[in-house]
């Protein structure tokens, strides 16, 4: 009997190791006729320091994002017709009036927002993406052209365990303080969490391969510094949900005293629920009313300091009809979120030494 229970409990024993080390395929998985509706919210802080003082705008934006997939070819690559259902949008700037539109309520919107009221309820952009999710064409039908090179969140190429790390690429253009036109290499590195329920948890982050020295590039590249984290629907292969966060200090790019601080999140989350109307084609964006133009209010800054306490309900100060949302981290102390090692005015570099060891072992393909 003895015996017997000990050969019990080395298989048991065997069983929970190979699970640990168990593979996850995740990859996207899309069919002719899928609708695909997430919830969408941005918000922003932005504090700018010139020789004393200082300037606050803050930003929320929520949004209906629409993805109508019209084709899937033999190799897994999905094309789909994106669109905005509707927004919601508010922005405070010191010593200015608020400024808000929503949609599905105002008939007019600001000055500010009447370019983004003619995209609401139209097709935007034709766009194309492989089964790793990353983007093979995009076709602008309407709106402001994107020059976001990333779509989705970035899959591995093969099989990966828990805790394999794999990279994303990119090449950013950027303006540097002279005008002139500069070409950043960045990466987007991901790593597989943990595997829980059919959710795989995924984190990432963007790393700056290029030398900066420019502070004035900085402030062009610093809404790419983002890290936070994925949840994948393996099953379904959509992303249920995810996170990304933003908190970045400029120095010295305009006056060696000068300082920016930038705090943003956006957060998105999948909706089960059919839409009633789904932009499916082409058609003339609605014909808004013309708004005044608002009188030139006085843009004289505040004269304080940078604020030194961060809080996300700055962001939303003042703001009335505030959506709550979930997040996986307090959302009223920033001081909460893990630090980087950065020092301040840098962008995060890419550290070689850091370079997972999965990604000899996996192979993991890149794009080219």
């Amino acid at each position: 009997m003895k015996t017997l229970a000990t050969l019990a409990l080395l298989v048991a024993t065997s069983t929970v190791a190979m699970a640990d080390d168990a593979k996850v395929k995740l990859e996207y998985k899309f069919a002719v006729g899928d609708v695909i509706r997430s919830k969408v919210v941005h918000l922003s802080t932005v504090e700018t320091k010139i020789k004393g003082s200082t300037q606050t705008a803050q930003s929320r934006s929520i949004s209906t994002k629409n993805w109508k997939v019209e084709e899937v070819n033999a190799d897994g690559e999905a094309t789909f017709i994106h669109s905005v259902e509707n927004i919601d949008m508010w922005q405070k700037v010191t010593d200015r009036p608020e400024q808000r539109y929503n949609s599905e309520k105002d008939e007019v919107p600001p000055a500010i927002y009447s370019e983004a009221a003619k995209s609401v309820g139209i097709p935007l952009a034709k766009i194309t993406v492989d089964a790793m999710g990353r983007l093979v064409d995009r076709q602008q039908l309407g709106g402001t052209p994107s020059s976001e090179s990333q779509i989705l969140p970035i899959l591995p190429n093969e099989p990966v365990a828990v805790g394999a790390a794999w990279y994303s690429p990119d090449d950013i253009s950027v303006r540097a303080g002279n005008g002139a036109m500069k070409h950043i290499k960045t990466r987007q590195v991901f790593r597989l969490k943990s595997v829980s329920g059919g959710i795989a948890t995924i984190s990432t982050e963007t790393q700056i391969l290029t030398p900066i020295d420019d502070p004035m590039l900085k402030v062009e590249l610093i809404q790419k510094l983002t890290r936070g984290t994925v949840k994948f629907d393996i099953e379904a292969g959509r992303v249920a949900s995810q996170q990304l966060d933003l908190d970045e200090t400029i120095i010295g790019f305009q006056g060696e005293t000068s300082v920016m601080n930038y705090l943003g999140r956006m957060t998105e989350e999948l909706i089960q629920e059919a839409p009633a109307k789904v932009a499916s084609v082409p058609m003339a964006p609605k014909k808004l009313k013309e708004s005044p133009a608002p009188a030139s209010p006085t843009t004289k800054p505040v004269k304080s300091d940078v604020t030194e306490s961060k809080s996300w309900d700055k962001i939303i100060k003042g703001s009335a009809e505030q959506e709550p949302f979930e997040v996986d981290e307090p959302a009223a102390k920033l001081a909460s979120k893990p630090e980087r090692p950065r020092v301040d005015g840098v962008p995060t570099l890419a550290d070689p030494s850091t370079k997972p060891v999965e990604e000899e072992e996996l192979k993991l393909g890149l794009p080219e």
